[in-house]
């Protein structure tokens, strides 16, 4: 098989193509013939920092680190034990967050039930761009901040892969969303359903919004965080993707009277299978803006870094 091992922590160079021998899988386990790969920012997180490959890892150090851990494909072999998949059936799913997922292969080695069957209406290229940002837009907008109907929820970053789907499940919810992005994202955002459109770049979010319900704050800064929790209501609640921010959100939190919890998305399928429900009913979609070859898999890292990608960048496996 195909593979990209990340000779050591640092830029794009390192991540070299080369072939490896197929893995043999164990009770319990799938193995994938890979069709579509999802690029996301802690691919890029891990690629250039040995102390977040360590974290992602628990310590552990593999011979071959191969990053990735989105994945669509079609089953070649099941292991003892495995009921739920036979050969052949058509699958995705997000790998061993936390660990390796080891999806940047040609072949891939998966535990069953971190699987869910890929939903017809829904491409191999969508299919592998989904999992890591979908269900961790679950677990913000549905697990941590239990948005209910009615609620005013504002969105950070609406236009980016967890974004993107957090105002669909926030909408499909019954909230009353605002999304925020740059003015070229307008109509992109505007497409996913939301009541309000703020361009973060004409004047800062907070002297247009107040009251908040709800804010989803998807940027990788403190100090962006600590200003959302000034246009929340007391008693409401902001969720953040970054849980290493807690300590210094604490006091803000508290003297603002508003809960605030950091996601860390888990693999699971039967998150996944819950969205995958709503992706049968057409209720929610994955917006894939750009697709790559295996070949330019570097290059789709490259897009994702670059920090201005709409939506969803997929890699498609021949």
């Amino acid at each position: 098989m195909e593979a990209y091992i990340l000779e050591k922590n640092g830029g794009l160079e390192n991540l070299k193509k080369t072939t490896l021998a197929t893995p043999t899988i164990k009770a319990g386990e799938v193995l994938i013939q890979t069709k579509s790969i999802g690029i996301n920012p802690i691919d890029i997180q891990v690629r250039s920092s040995k102390d977040i490959l360590g974290m992602i890892t628990g310590g552990v150090f593999h011979e071959h680190v191969i990053l990735g851990w989105d994945v669509a494909g079609i089953v070649e072999q099941v292991g003892d034990g495995v009921i739920a998949f036979k050969p052949g059936d058509e699958v995705y799913g997000l790998l061993n967050m936390p660990g390796l997922g080891s999806t940047y292969s040609t072949k891939v080695v998966a535990q069953a039930d971190q699987l869910t069957h890929k939903p017809e209406n829904l491409s191999f290229t969508s299919a592998g761009a989904t999992p890591m940002s979908a269900m961790t837009a679950w677990q913000a907008v549905i697990t941590l901040a239990n948005i209910q109907k009615g609620d005013k929820v504002l969105i950070h970053a609406a236009s980016g892969g967890v974004g993107h789907f957090a105002v669909q499940f926030a909408k499909e919810r019954g909230a009353y969303v605002i999304g925020t992005a740059s003015g070229k994202n307008e109509e992109f955002v505007r497409s996913l359903g939301v009541d309000q459109f703020l361009n973060y770049t004409e004047s800062p979010f907070e002297t247009k919004v107040s009251n908040i319900d709800v804010v989803i704050d998807t940027i990788n800064s403190v100090e962006h965080v600590l200003r959302s929790i000034s246009v929340i209501k007391k008693g409401g609640r902001l969720v953040y993707l970054q849980p290493h921010f807690a300590e210094a959100l604490s006091a803000k939190l508290e003297e603002s009277v508003v809960s605030g919890l950091g996601v860390f998305v888990n693999s699971s399928g039967k998150v996944l299978t819950e969205i995958s429900t709503l992706i049968k009913a057409g209720k929610v979609a994955p917006k894939i803006t750009q697709v790559f070859q295996f070949d330019q898999l570097p290059d789709a890292q490259a897009a994702v870094e670059s920090g201005r990608a709409t939506g969803k960048i997929a890699v498609e496996v021949k």
